[in-house]
């Protein structure tokens, strides 16, 4: 198992709970498109599960974090014309 160091104190991290896949090294060093960052930062902001649309509400569902899934702040007024 790798080792690393935080703190200055070694830690083991954990063993893969599935096999890794073979093009590990490749799919995290691709750089993302704009549109991708941004869907990262806002799912690490909002706590929001990040995946695709019909996983992350699924699993939002389960995990009672369906709120992470609307908008911020109160909800806007319609106005009728």
């Amino acid at each position: 198992m790798p080792t690393a160091t935080r703190l200055r104190k070694p830690f083991t991290l954990a063993a893969w709970p599935v096999d890794r896949p073979g093009n590990w090294s490749k799919r995290v060093n691709e750089t993302l498109e704009e549109s991708e960052i941004e869907r990262l930062r806002t799912s690490v902001v909002r706590g929001r599960p990040f995946g695709g649309d019909a996983w992350v509400k699924r699993t939002a569902s389960a995990l009672g974090l369906l709120s992470s899934l609307r908008e911020r702040g109160r909800l806007k007024k319609e106005i009728n014309e």
